[in-house]
C-alpha cells in the first residue's frame, strides 16, 4: 500500500480473509471430528459391557442349572442335625464333670475351692462375694478394695478377673 498498489494489497487481503475463513472451517469440522469419535467410543464401551454381560448371564445360567437344591437342603440339614448332637454331646459332658467334680471335692471340697478362689482374690487386692445360683455365677459385683487407686476403671477390673477365672478353670 505504501507503493500505492492496491490491486496487490487487495489480493493479499483477500487470500487472507480466505485463510480465516478455510482455519474456522476447518476448526468445526475437526470438533465435529471429536464428538464422532466420542460416539463411537460410547457405543464401543456399550457394545463390549453389553457382551460381558451376557457372558456373566450364561455363566451364571450354567452354574445355576448344576446347583442340585435338593442336595443342598438335605446338607443343611444334616449340618443342624449334627449340630444339635454336638449341643447334647455337650450338656451331658459338663453334667458328667460337674458330676465328677461333687464325687471328688463333696460338699467340703466345694467349700475348699471357695476358700481357695477367695484367698486367691485377696492376694491379689481384690475383694471377691460369690453368690452362686443354678448357673454358678457371681450376682453381686466384684469391688475394688481400698487401697488401690479409685480411678482405676471398672472395665479394667472386669477384664482381669474374667482372665483369672479363666485361669483357674484351666487349672482345674
Amino acid at each position: 500500500m505504501k507503493n500505492r498498489e492496491f490491486q496487490i494489497a487487495r489480493i493479499h487481503a483477500a487470500s487472507a480473509v480466505r485463510e480465516k475463513r478455510r482455519q474456522v472451517t476447518l476448526k468445526s469440522e475437526a470438533a465435529r471430528a471429536d464428538v464422532i469419535i466420542n460416539e463411537l467410543k460410547a457405543a464401543q464401551s456399550t457394545r463390549d459391557t453389553s457382551r460381558t454381560l451376557a457372558l456373566a448371564s450364561r455363566g451364571l445360567d450354567a452354574a445355576s442349572k448344576s446347583v442340585n437344591l435338593e442336595h443342598l437342603v438335605s446338607h443343611a440339614n444334616n449340618f443342624l442335625a449334627r449340630s444339635e448332637d454336638f449341643k447334647i454331646a455337650s450338656s451331658a459332658i459338663e453334667d458328667v464333670a460337674q458330676g465328677v467334680s461333687m464325687q471328688e471335692y463333696g460338699a467340703e471340697g466345694e467349700n475348699e475351692v471357695d476358700r481357695m478362689m477367695e484367698q486367691l482374690a485377696d492376694e491379689a487386692g481384690v475383694d471377691m462375694r460369690i453368690a452362686l445360683d443354678e448357673g454358678g455365677v457371681p450376682e453381686e459385683d466384684v469391688k475394688v478394695k481400698e487401697g488401690q487407686k479409685q480411678g482405676q476403671k471398672q472395665e479394667d477390673v472386669e477384664d482381669g478377673l474374667g482372665a483369672r477365672l479363666r485361669a483357674l478353670r484351666a487349672a482345674n
